[in-house]
């Protein structure tokens, strides 16, 4: 079996790390854990050596958050085979890309649990994923409370949000 899970941050993707390591799979399964940064085009900054930097410390720092998780999850459940890959682009169109060509049998994505509003302005990668995949789909909703309980130190943060901290 092959589950898919998209990981937005590293608070969420705790949650979820800890939702997938308490389901029954079968031996063998392979967990992908992935993140989508977006583009350089799109990154903020007015200058391309600006743009950049905010990339290349996106890189950095998502593929540590991924590295941790992976780490975390391969010690808790030695069963499982858990693997990770940073992707550039849109998230929903990169994620189904990879749904198509990898072929999980399940999705398990983290809700932010947006209403009203903020939903119709920020759109829900979610809800999307979940009315285009081409497999089974899990969506968490993660109680605050389990988000709240990450711990986290400066060194998870990203360089550019250390100035404001």
């Amino acid at each position: 079996m092959k589950v898919l899970l998209p990981i937005s941050d590293e608070l969420f993707g705790e949650a979820l790390s800890r939702f997938t390591q308490k389901h029954n799979w079968p031996e063998g399964t392979e967990i992908k854990l992935i993140n989508v940064i977006a583009p350089l085009e799109r990154q903020p900054g007015r200058t391309k050596e600006e743009k950049e930097k905010v990339f290349q410390n996106e890189r950095i720092h998502f593929g540590r958050v991924l590295s941790r998780i992976q780490t975390r999850m391969q010690r808790k459940r030695p069963d499982l085979i858990v693997s990770y890959d940073l992707l550039v682009g849109t998230p929903t169109a990169e994620i189904l890309s990879l749904a198509e060509n990898w072929q999980p049998s399940m999705i398990v994505m983290g809700s932010h649990g947006r209403t009203g509003l903020e939903r119709m302005i920020l759109g829900s990668v979610s809800f999307y994923i979940a009315s285009h995949a081409p497999c089974s789909f899990t969506i968490v909703k993660i109680p605050d409370s389990e988000i709240l309980d990450i711990e986290l130190d400066e060194s998870d943060l990203p360089n550019e949000m250390k100035t404001y901290v």
